[in-house]
């Protein structure tokens, strides 16, 4: 069994910060722009769920028979034989259900971040799960 958890608010501070500025920044704009603190909370509110993924930890689970992603208000359970093919990149891997590329993997497919120093360890355990990846790509 592999967890980990990735919170990428906490682990990219200076990001993190400069993000929160901006976000400041805007939110002021809104509010000279508009002087209504409704359409402030409703800015808010869209920003919130636009950036979810960033300000929220995200739990993973790998096991022998599925993987399990947890978040506030979010859980999502599949098992390995769901996915057919997966594709690796600087911050994570796209587990897909299809064979090949296709243009509806980012719709159907899973995004598992790596977090801090768990690239190898993540791919090592999903090499042994999924079957087979497309010769086209390499890790």
């Amino acid at each position: 069994m592999l967890t980990w958890v990735v919170h990428p608010f906490v682990e990219n501070r200076k990001r993190s910060v400069l993000l929160i500025a901006f976000l400041v920044l805007i939110l002021a704009l809104v509010y000279l722009s508009t002087k209504s603190i409704y359409i402030v909370l409703l800015s808010v509110f869209f920003f919130g769920v636009g950036l979810y993924k960033y300000f929220v930890p995200f739990h993973y689970q790998f096991d022998q028979r599925k993987i399990v992603v947890l978040s506030f208000l979010y859980r999502f359970e599949k098992k390995w034989e769901s996915f057919r093919s997966f594709y690796a990149d600087s911050n994570g891997v796209l587990l897909s259900p299809f064979d090949r590329p296709s243009r509806l993997e980012n719709f159907r497919g899973l995004y598992i971040q790596f977090g801090s120093n768990r690239r190898e360890e993540v791919i090592n355990f999903i090499n042994q799960k999924v079957p087979e990846k497309p010769a086209s790509i390499k890790h």
